[in-house]
């Protein structure tokens, strides 16, 4: 009986080690859940995860999705699967994750990213390479993963990409940049009705009151599309409906109730949000990638941020044609950047 023991302990260890071997290949198309603290959530693994290099995708929002212009062609993520493996999660009460979406906090998050990060090493390989890449909210959220723990420890370069991570600064930053564009704007004979209403609703607003705030942020919204009516800037790519009804993992229906539960949940914690300070902490491998037309996240704060952040390997990177979504406005330029980036660092 004990050699039997010892003969099925052997099959289960060789059974275990073939699972990780075929989890190793050049095209693997993956998918599995984590469940934690009352969410599921979905993660999808694509790409080269024989090369050890998995690049997580940390989505904005929060609420949004990991999942748009998925497995488009045109993708930069897409493009990027040849070389190393692609990680898109759909965070906690976001995208088509299911749970409870009460009691939502950064802190929350972060320990879901950090059981994120453990899974993907049990299942593929404990000596996997990861990189980090956070937009928008994501850029909150990657900054205090990796200076919560020791997780730094666990990542071999970060990359920011329009990061909201100081929201009373971004918000002052958004009206400087609105008058300063808008008025320019007005100067050139552009728009002139529809700028001068975003500048007057801009300069009237208390950006201490929480409401006005988040209203600072549908006025840069606003102007990033009338930017987009000059010469196509900031113009996305994206899948069609069709496509992403009938062939993608995306649920739009799903995705708005999530979008709109964590903005409800979270919207206090979000009109203080403040991680500037932690930035100093980060010492890995960093790059940031910004819009030239990001009026959400204007790009004079990235500049800001650069020489604040403790790494001594930095770069800032901003794109001519793009607005807040800079992976989608100039998908080739951007695929070109994080891949040269994770080439130097991995």
């Amino acid at each position: 009986m004990k050699r039997m023991g010892q003969l099925y302990c052997i099959i289960f260890i060789l059974v275990i080690s073939a699972c990780k071997r075929d989890t190793l290949s050049l095209n693997v198309k993956d998918h599995f859940f984590l469940e934690n603290d009352g969410a599921v959530m979905p993660v999808f693994v694509n790409g080269n995860t024989k090369s050890k290099v998995f690049l997580v995708y940390l989505h904005g929002g929060p609420g949004s999705t990991s999942l748009e212009a998925y497995q488009n062609e045109s993708n930069p993520f897409t493009k990027l699967q040849s070389d190393y493996a692609v990680v898109n999660w759909e965070q906690r009460c976001s995208g088509v994750s299911q749970g409870n979406c009460s009691n939502l906090t950064l802190s929350q998050y972060v320990e879901d990213l950090e059981k994120v990060i453990t899974l993907l090493k049990s299942r593929y390989a404990a000596d996997i390479n990861i990189f980090l890449l956070g937009h928008s909210w994501g850029g909150s959220l990657g900054i205090k993963y990796l200076t919560t723990n020791n997780n730094q420890k666990t990542i071999k370069g970060w990359i920011e990409v329009g990061g909201g991570h100081n929201v009373p600064r971004i918000v002052s930053l958004e009206r400087e940049m609105v008058n300063e564009v808008g008025n320019r704007q007005i100067s050139q004979g552009t728009n002139v009705n529809e700028w001068q209403t975003n500048i007057t609703k801009a300069n009237s607003l208390d950006l201490q009151v929480e409401d006005d705030l988040f209203e600072m942020n549908r006025i840069a919204v606003n102007c990033e599309q009338l930017m987009q009516k000059l010469d196509s800037l900031n113009k996305k790519i994206g899948n069609s409906f069709l496509y992403d009804y009938f062939f993608s993992p995306i649920d739009f229906q799903a995705s708005n109730i999530n979008n709109n539960q964590t903005f409800d949940a979270l919207k206090s914690e979000l009109a203080e949000l403040n991680v500037s300070n932690n930035i100093t902490q980060i010492t890995i491998p960093t790059l940031l990638i910004w819009g030239k037309y990001d009026f959400r996240v204007p790009p004079k704060f990235a500049q800001e941020e650069l020489l604040a952040y403790g790494s001594v390997k930095k770069e800032l990177v901003i794109f001519d044609r793009s607005a807040h979504f800079v992976q989608w406005n100039e998908p080739e330029l951007f695929y070109q950047k994080v891949k040269t980036f994770i080439d130097q660092n991995k």
